[in-house]
């Protein structure tokens, strides 16, 4: 009766906890977003996924243009669950509402918050309850709070994008797998459901590709199950994994759409390995060090080798619930770094499926140690734990003023303020015609009556230029600096392409673009007018 007094009080302080850090991140997740295009300087991603979003929940002509619209979302870099439940997150609005599109502040503050925000706090809230059971309150705040001060993770609240759904997944995956207690029962299969949902989200359920037949093997090593059953549960679990596919993204069953899928999934895959433009290198293990970006947003390096630790003493448990999802959660990581150690690149979301549920193994510690003293190991846990998340907080302030004032400290925003204050509308343009205007992804220029706005995702060149025809240019100066590099072609993904792009960019850099001449600068870009003959 005291344990489960100890577990309603334990969850009840988390939930209060989650509750005051998702409205904290509120005023946060409101910047950024005036306009849909002020979404490209700050967050590309969040930019492209943006239109998309927009038009399934635009009205067709009748039910059916509707429902197309709403389920042939077309940006598939992403499953359909991540649309799905964003498109759910701000129907309100849209009830609510006639002009809902453009308050773009609301609508991405309500994205972030739900699609970021509250399942990045439930999937701290599952990995928490799955080491600790809410059995210590001190041990369960303690780890809780530790993983939503992570740099990282705060960093992931801040933009809307599919990884904490995509983690939610994941740790319900390891939910269920231990509230399973390796019967292979009703929630083995929940956890193959789980585990599809990741991977129609975004692929990371195939990280779990050694964790399921470790765990059957540990069934069967306890005599759970029969050898034969070992088999049966194997493929009632790849059964159902496939059909959370198949349910999470109804378009599989459309051949076109599954193929233009598949096409991207490709796409994916090869950009992942290569690169974009340039060809990424790795640098993750440079000079035999951990990166300085890793450890100060994620775990510092002794409590990181802590936790791989405690993971070791899970796995040496005398208990064998504990140690079962100890061996579970280190083949699952196993798959989780080698891939993403052999990636083109290294980006801090993509660890985020790796050392948050490693960080969750902390409470397994104990476990090396005698009954008698696992009380002061605990505690020194606790107090170890406490350190690290004192040594998180002066980053999450640092983070967090960042977010709040990005848009006045922003040099693509003040670009665009400096030119429609001095040099707009532009005297040679006639009032009859509409001002063209080429801009990088990240320059601000919003949309706006007597402007026609062209970006381009393959970045500028001569060629595009003489199409377009633009009477303004603007470039990020990163933009410039990166393909006017002497070199830059030599480390291109397509060689041919990235010539035409370095051509434009390096006669920028030159102030040389023929027929437009350099009106405006700062720190973040230029501005070039067309000469008029």
């Amino acid at each position: 009766m005291k344990e489960k007094k100890v577990q309603r009080l334990t969850f009840w302080v988390l939930v209060l906890i989650g509750g005051l850090y998702f409205c904290a991140l509120i005023p946060a997740n409101r910047t950024g977003a005036e306009t849909a295009e002020m979404l490209a300087v700050f967050e590309v991603d969040e930019y492209a996924q943006y239109p998309h979003l927009l038009r399934m929940l635009t009205p067709g002509d009748g039910l059916y243009p509707t429902l197309r619209n709403f389920f042939i979302y077309l940006h598939y870099y992403y499953g359909f669950p991540f649309y799905f439940w964003s498109a759910l997150s701000v129907l309100p609005l849209k009830l609510l509402s006639p002009n809902w599109p453009r308050n773009t502040r609301l609508i991405v503050c309500v994205l972030r918050q739900m699609i970021s925000v509250l399942p990045m706090i439930l999937s701290a809230g599952l990995l928490t309850w799955i080491e600790t059971k809410f059995r210590k309150l001190w041990t369960s705040l303690v780890l809780f709070v530790l993983m939503l001060t992570m740099g990282a993770v705060l960093q992931n609240d801040f933009w809307w994008h599919p990884d904490s759904l995509t983690l939610l997944f994941l740790s319900l995956t390891f939910f269920f797998l231990d509230r399973d207690r390796m019967r292979c029962g009703r929630d083995f299969l929940f956890a193959a459901f789980a585990c599809g949902a990741a991977v129609g989200t975004k692929y990371l359920g195939l990280y779990f590709a050694l964790a399921i037949p470790a765990y059957l093997i540990c069934c069967r090593i306890a005599k759970s199950i029969t050898t034969r059953q070992v088999l049966v549960k194997a493929v009632l679990f790849l059964l159902v994994m496939a059909a959370a596919i198949l349910f999470s993204d109804p378009l599989l069953f459309l051949p076109q759409e599954r193929a233009e899928i598949i096409k991207v999934m490709k796409q994916q895959i090869e950009l992942s390995g290569e690169g974009i433009f340039l060809r990424y290198e790795n640098v993750f293990w440079k000079n035999g060090h951990l990166p300085e970006w890793l450890t100060e947003n994620y775990l510092r390096v002794p409590w990181l080798v802590l936790a791989v630790f405690s993971l070791a003493a899970g796995i040496f448990s005398g208990k064998r619930r504990v140690r079962t999802m100890a061996v579970v959660l280190f083949c699952y990581l196993l798959i989780a770094c080698a891939v993403n150690l052999n990636t083109a690149a290294s980006r801090l979301h993509y660890f985020l499926p790796i050392l948050l549920p490693l960080s969750a193994a902390f409470p397994m510690l104990p476990e090396l140690f005698p009954n008698d003293r696992r009380k002061y190991v605990e505690g020194a846990l606790v107090l170890l734990m406490a350190v690290q998340i004192g040594l998180n907080l002066p980053r999450d302030m640092e983070l967090m003023n960042i977010q709040l004032h990005r848009e006045e400290n922003s040099g693509s925003i003040a670009l665009f303020h400096e030119l429609e204050s001095n040099y707009l509308p532009l005297p040679e343009v006639p009032a009859e015609r509409m001002t063209r205007v080429y801009r990088d992804w990240k320059v601000y220029f919003p949309e706006s009556e007597g402007y026609a706005v062209k970006t381009d995702w393959d970045l500028a060149s001569f060629a595009l230029i003489e199409e377009w025809h633009p009477d303004l240019i603007l470039l990020e100066k990163e933009n410039v600096r990166t393909y006017s590099a002497p070199d830059v072609s030599e480390n291109a993904v397509n060689a041919e392409k990235m010539a035409e792009t370095a051509a434009f960019y390096s006669a920028a850099a030159e102030n040389a673009v023929p027929g437009y001449e350099l009106m405006l600068e700062n720190n973040f870009g230029m501005v070039f007018r067309k000469v008029q003959p």
